[in-house]
């Protein structure tokens, strides 16, 4: 469940960040990565899928988000030098 609410909190992310001509500031972004960072970083809610072995060893606890925009600036918060499977974030 917390990966489905972090996704959410991305999808509401990408939607704060806009990629026209209302394109935001690198600090408005960075304000809006933390934000939906902050929102969900508690969230303790579900369980690590066990059904495949990767997923399962992964540490519950670590939380991050990554944005990259279309012209490649990259913003990040929370655990985000963590090495997960794949499917923890796809």
């Amino acid at each position: 469940m917390r990966k489905i609410l972090g996704s959410l909190a991305l999808a509401a992310l990408a939607a704060t960040v806009s990629t026209g001509a209302l394109a935001q500031t690198p600090a408005q972004i960075d304000a809006a990565l933390k934000a939906a960072y902050d929102k969900y970083k508690g969230l303790k809610e579900g369980a690590n899928a066990d059904y495949i072995p990767a997923l399962a060893k992964v540490d519950s606890n670590i939380y991050g988000i990554a944005l990259i925009t279309v012209d490649g600036k990259v913003y990040t918060a929370g655990d985000i030098k963590s090495e997960v499977s794949i499917q923890s974030i796809s």
